[in-house]
């Protein structure tokens, strides 16, 4: 696996251009978080989008609505008030239930009452020097497991230990995380339409690349990994990668890499158009 080429990086850079802007927005579940103003209320929706977005788009943002719409105009203030978080008895989003929301809120409550933002949470736990992300984002997850729940729901968490852990994983058990590595990119990478540039005190040198199977498809495809299966190790290789190509934003490619596949296209049609001058 030598270094990415220069036609390969003119190729991500067309992409980028072509697919990195507000109306190939609608088609993703960030646009579910535009609609709030506040970065607070923001923060949170991200949160909540990004570990649901699991499965067809279609689904994701309609569950994604069904979650929303109990919490109101202003997320940040329901979660952080002392009213209920019974508030979804019949939501099932594939292996998600509404019990597992519930559970989540709370654990994203306490946080919230305790540090202000997510973002002050993960940051009570940051190391340095730089990329050292495996280890910061198991520590913000621990961290979101081992606020308090209410007694009523201790027993409903034994019992659903395994969906959450899907739901909200850790990459010290070798989980690619691919969910909270989006989020992780929709709060830090500067706001451009796409990317939100809520976090300022995370550099977006230091995210990692969010690898489900379909761009474990375009990986393989390049030769920059052999795994049949996305884990933390793929995602390791493959930022690093991106890393010679783009040092302070690697990840700035995620998004038109992820869209250039759902429009049936790849990156190494892009990378032979570029080669040969054509757009």
């Amino acid at each position: 696996m030598g270094k990415p080429s220069q036609n390969l990086k003119r190729a991500l850079e067309a992409a980028f251009e072509d697919f990195n802007h507000e109306k190939e927005r609608r088609l993703d579940p960030i646009s579910l978080v535009y609609p709030y103003n506040h970065p607070k209320d923001q923060e949170v929706v991200a949160f909540l989008i990004a570990l649901l977005s699991y499965g067809n788009v279609r689904t994701i943002i309609q569950s994604g609505l069904r979650v929303l719409k109990p919490l109101g105009l202003h997320p940040y203030d329901y979660l952080t008030s002392k009213k209920p978080l019974t508030l979804w008895p019949d939501f099932k989003h594939r292996f998600t239930t509404g019990k597992d929301i519930e559970i989540l809120t709370h654990w994203m409550r306490g946080a919230l009452i305790t540090h202000s933002s997510l973002e002050n949470l993960f940051l009570s736990f940051k190391l340095s020097p730089e990329y050292l992300m495996k280890e910061n984002l198991s520590s913000f997850v621990k961290g979101l497991w081992n606020q308090s729940l209410p007694k009523e729901l201790k027993f409903d968490l034994n019992q659903r230990n395994r969906n959450l852990k899907y739901l909200l994983s850790d990459p010290e058990q070798g989980s690619a995380c691919k969910r909270l590595n989006m989020f992780l990119r929709w709060v830090v990478r500067p706001k451009d339409g796409i990317d939100l540039g809520l976090w300022e005190k995370v550099s977006p040198r230091e995210l990692m690349l969010p690898i489900d199977t379909h761009l474990l498809k375009t990986l393989r495809r390049l030769r920059w990994v052999q795994s049949e299966q996305a884990t933390w190790k793929t995602v390791e290789i493959a930022t690093r990668k991106l890393r010679e190509i783009s040092i302070e934003d690697p990840i700035k490619y995620d998004f038109a890499l992820c869209h250039l596949s759902m429009s049936g296209g790849n990156i190494k049609d892009y990378q032979r158009l570029k080669a040969t001058g054509e757009r």
